[in-house]
């Protein structure tokens, strides 16, 4: 894409985060440059995968946590106002999107066998009501959970942004 997700999408997401939440922060791996936020690091690991994000995410926590990750670019305070609202993982284009969900810390063992397991798949880990894609639709015009992780989707993003 040119550029890192953080720096791509960071500032954008935090804006959409902070009418919100009450504290916003960064999860970065062990060693990741800080951000102008306030930054947690995950412990060291040899694998790459977003669930040690979560889990030191929920360690911080101690509780329930709305977990957003940077690959967000359209998403918007209303659409988290929801989510957070609502509770649970949203489904978009088919797929559920466990890094723009409710956790509860309380999942922290269940994460920990799959971590000690080498099963990092967070979209099977249960534990959570998922909201529908069409309740969601229904309400939030374009695209604001459109995970991005390629330089084509990012090319869609933008032509979303350009039509705003």
């Amino acid at each position: 894409m040119g550029s890192s997700k953080v720096e791509l999408f960071l500032e954008h997401v935090v804006a959409a985060a902070r009418p919100v939440f009450d504290d916003v922060l960064a999860v970065h791996r062990a060693g990741a440059a800080s951000t102008n936020i306030r930054t947690i690091f995950e412990e060291p690991h040899e694998d790459e995968a977003a669930i040690f994000g979560v889990a030191r995410a929920l360690r911080d926590a101690n509780g329930k946590a709305f977990l957003l990750a940077v690959d967000y670019p359209l998403i918007t305070a209303d659409v988290l106002r929801y989510l957070a609202g609502r509770g649970g993982m949203p489904v978009w284009n088919g797929e559920p999107q466990p890094l723009c969900a409710v956790w509860d810390a309380a999942l922290l063992p269940r994460i920990a066998e799959r971590i000690a397991a080498h099963r990092y798949d967070l979209r099977t880990l249960g534990g959570q009501e998922m909201i529908p894609e069409s309740e969601l639709r229904a309400r939030f015009r374009g695209e604001p959970l459109l995970n991005v992780n390629t330089p084509e989707e990012w090319e869609r993003a933008q032509r979303f942004l350009a039509s705003r």
